[in-house]
């Protein structure tokens, strides 16, 4: 039958459960492979397969194209295959690819296809094909939407047999009149075993169906039939040619943008041309509702050399709490709960701080809660550590108060999405894993997405979470299992399935998404949160000004994982980068939405500093504003200078110095690359010089003049000894050497406080922030209040000299 003396392999292991029906309306290019179950030839005992190289080679072919591929059987699982060359090197390549491999394990059942989602139909052949793929409906159904959605419909070789009751809407033959070819019964060999067993010829049984099949008369020389939009072959040497006539095809009948910017959105990504073996990035476009592109670039396994496709999972960090936000807003327009409920209602742990925590403050970052991240570091957790969900709340109950009466200002903390995620389990009586997958995942046929809540699961077609650094690539993995406002593992595949569902909802309605991208509020209804990324929405994304033009925008960075999303509402494009490169992806992902947004921009890409209307000021002008500025709220310092008659702006502690244009007497604009812009601008308040910060159309960061204080070795000695929190059940000794006050805890070796102000000091580390001294009335030192952009008066007993 074939020409090949191969040896069967089987993949005999059970199958994992999938959803049995998803409503995703997706105009993916996609292709759906058709595969069998069967193991033996009829009712005999002769091995059947199928063909490893009729599946192997197209499925190369598509991939290298940017296209994705499902495979689906009649029973769903397992199947078997034979037929296989290993001297092939495309064949040995996917024999020994575990992603590929797997696909072929868990192939889907038919009662999961949702036929929006696949551009063609592909029967492989094989022995096998000749049983139950044929006679089944669903398959039958699934074929022919496909067709009536403009798709393409493929078979090759023994492949063929499953087009055999193919019928259209009205019970007439789906390729009447039509040219296919497949192995024809003069090929066959009619005194072998294994032919006896056949349900029907196929020849025979496409020209019942009112079909008119062809052949060629020697065989094996690549022999094809395309006929409007049925692609069929031969036998095995005609899977190349299939492969490019199906392509062909599909782009044909795929709305295009010019062939020009679909280089250029490659281009975006050139330095992976010949590196393919470095981490690498997959990538999403979007515009007017239909997917524009999809593609993998790098390595997801370096080890390995497995290719990043577009089904490979990446961990997505902070992008990850639209869906947390998703999840509640859909609860609320169930009316299982409402966003003025009081938080304890559901999680009754959460300490009675005296004044009510809505659902609502938790959505706005304004509950006055510590930021559980920053607790973690404090109390001497290290990355390597193994950290759960439970952990998270155990540092969050223990705090004994607010920053902030809730709902009156913003304070940025992640301590809000954990909890939101324990509100959904008390409601739901599910995990947010579980509820999202139900709720979310599977309406939308996002297979490859989930909320990982167990670190211990073994994810596959998981690209690799890498450090790259001087020394080299180094494994960066990620210890925790917290969920809510982090922990989601995705596709770019299944993101464009996600952002395709804000225009045209299938889970959630239109009110909802409508919700999810407006702007969050204090308890007036009416102050917005604007830091520096922009105004924070209801999806925990920021609304920032790009050029002149608005966009919606957020990121994630955990590990070697780093994820970037730009949506440009007005001009319907939506732009998205996954990597496990370990580095901000943003400039890749605004590179291909440029691409396709074109010349538009109101503004400059690069403001022209030059042509800047500017005012001449002298250096006892320029003097006025030099000093040391302290911000309170969020806890940073900086040193104004003046230099070369050029007023200068370097934060406390940093080595980045920025020059200050002067656009009058007391406005002035930070000189940066890009089109950001930045403003300084100076008022004294009752004598004492103040400095405002905006940064585009951000709130504004007050900073105060303040002269600095200098420490004497004996002066400061006071201040050292062992402090002890209780909230944190943690404790830190205050050293000083000659450089002055440290500490250190398990994270960093060396903590370094600068002093700003008399007992106030500035900490080296982060989330440390500050330190300000307490003193009872005998000015005697009791302890110290840590305080940051994420905490407030978080306090520290003194409880050794």
């Amino acid at each position: 039958m074939y020409r090949t003396t191969s040896k069967f392999y089987r993949i005999m292991i059970v199958s994992i459960l999938l959803s049995s029906s998803f409503a995703a309306a997706f105009a993916q290019k996609k292709i759906l492979f058709v595969t069998s179950n069967q193991e033996f030839y009829g009712n005999s005992k002769i091995a059947a397969a199928n063909h490893f190289e009729e599946i192997v080679i197209p499925y190369h072919l598509f991939i290298k194209a940017g296209l994705s591929v499902d495979f689906v059987s009649p029973k769903g699982g397992a199947i078997p295959i034979g037929y296989i060359n290993s001297s092939d090197s495309i064949q040995k390549k996917h024999l020994y690819d575990p992603f590929f491999m797997d696909k072929l394990k868990y192939t889907l059942k038919p009662s999961t296809i949702n036929t929006d989602d696949y551009s063609a139909i592909f029967y492989t052949g094989g022995g096998a094909a000749m049983f139950g793929v044929a006679e089944d409906q669903t398959i039958q159904n699934i074929a022919r939407e496909i067709y009536n959605k403009n798709g393409v419909v493929a078979a090759i070789c023994h492949g063929t047999a499953g087009l055999a009751y193919l019928k259209d809407n009205s019970g007439n033959s789906l390729y009447s009149g039509k040219k296919i070819t497949g192995f024809p019964n003069k090929f066959e060999n009619k005194e072998a075993e294994y032919y006896k067993t056949f349900p029907f010829a196929i020849d025979e049984a496409i020209k019942t169906n009112d079909g008119n099949f062809v052949h060629s008369n020697e065989g094996w020389d690549s022999f094809t039939v395309v006929d409007g939009r049925f692609v069929t072959g031969q036998d095995p040497s005609s899977a190349s040619k299939m492969a490019h006539q199906i392509i062909a095809l599909i782009e044909a009948n795929t709305p295009q943008i010019k062939k020009e910017t679909i280089k250029n959105l490659d281009k975006v990504f050139s330095e992976w041309d010949n590196a393919s073996h470095k981490p690498g990035v997959a990538a999403g476009l979007i515009k007017d509702g239909k997917v524009v592109s999809l593609k993998g670039f790098g390595s997801a396994n370096v080890n390995h050399q497995l290719p990043v496709t577009i089904d490979t999972k990446f961990q997505i960090g902070m992008m990850s709490r639209q869906f947390t936000a998703f999840a509640v807003l859909l609860l609320e327009e169930q009316g299982k709960l409402s966003l003025a409920d009081d938080v304890r209602k559901y999680i009754p742990k959460l300490p009675d701080y005296g004044h009510t925590i809505t659902i609502k403050h938790l959505l706005s970052q304004s509950s006055g809660l510590a930021d559980f991240s920053a607790l973690k570091e404090i109390a001497g957790w290290r990355d390597k550590d193994f950290f759960t969900q439970q952990d998270a709340l155990n540092l969050i109950f223990q705090q004994k108060k607010l920053g902030h009466v809730p709902g009156t200002k913003f304070s940025p903390t992640s301590s809000g999405l954990i909890l939101l995620s324990e509100v959904i389990k008390q409601v739901t009586g599910q995990t947010l894993a579980a509820f999202s997958q139900q709720h979310i995942f599977l309406p939308l046929g996002m297979n490859n997405t989930f909320f990982l809540d167990d670190n211990e699961t073994i994810i596959p077609h998981l690209a690799v979470s890498y450090q790259v650094g001087k020394d080299g690539l180094k494994h960066n993995p990620i210890n925790y299992s917290i969920t809510g406002t982090t922990n989601l593992y995705t596709s770019v595949a299944d993101l464009s399935r996600w952002y395709l569902n804000f225009e045209n909802p299938k889970a959630g309605s239109k009110k909802l998404i409508e919700k999810l991208t407006s702007a969050v509020t204090l308890n007036d209804g009416k102050t917005t949160y604007n830091p520096t990324a922009g105004k924070l929405l209801y999806g925990q994304q920021y609304q920032h000004a790009k050029r002149g033009i608005i966009k919606l925008w957020t990121y994630g960075l955990e590990g070697g994982y780093a994820s970037n999303i730009f949506i440009f509402p007005k001009q319907n494009v939506t732009s998205f980068v996954l990597g496990n490169n370990n580095r901000y992806n943003g400039i890749l992902a605004m590179g291909m939405a440029t691409e396709v947004l074109g010349d538009i921009f109101p503004e400059p890409e690069n403001i022209d500093f030059g042509k800047l209307k500017t005012l001449k000021l002298t250096r006892q002008q320029l003097e006025a504003y030099s000093g040391h500025y302290w911000d309170n709220e969020r806890v940073a310092a900086l040193r104004l200078y003046v230099e070369n008659d050029t007023l200068r702006y370097q934060p406390l502690g940093g080595n980045n110095i920025s020059s200050l244009v002067p656009l009058s007497e007391n406005i002035f604009q930070m000189v940066v690359d890009g089109d950001g812009v930045i403003m300084v601008k100076f008022r004294k308040e009752g004598g004492t010089m103040k400095m405002i910060y905006t940064s585009g159309e951000s709130d504004e960061y007050v900073y105060e003049v303040y002269n600095p204080k200098t420490y004497t070795t004996t002066s400061l000695n006071e201040s050292t000894g062992t402090f002890y929190s209780d909230a944190l059940k943690t404790t830190y000794t205050l050293h000083q050497n000659e450089k002055g006050l440290f500490t250190s805890n398990k994270n960093q070796s060396l903590i370094g406080f600068t002093p700003i102000q008399t007992d106030l000091f500035l900490s080296s580390a982060r989330n440390i922030g500050s330190i300000r001294i307490a003193r009872n009335k005998q000015k005697k030192i009791i302890g110290f209040y840590i305080n940051s952009d994420r905490i407030k008066n978080l306090f520290f007993e003194k409880i050794k000299p």
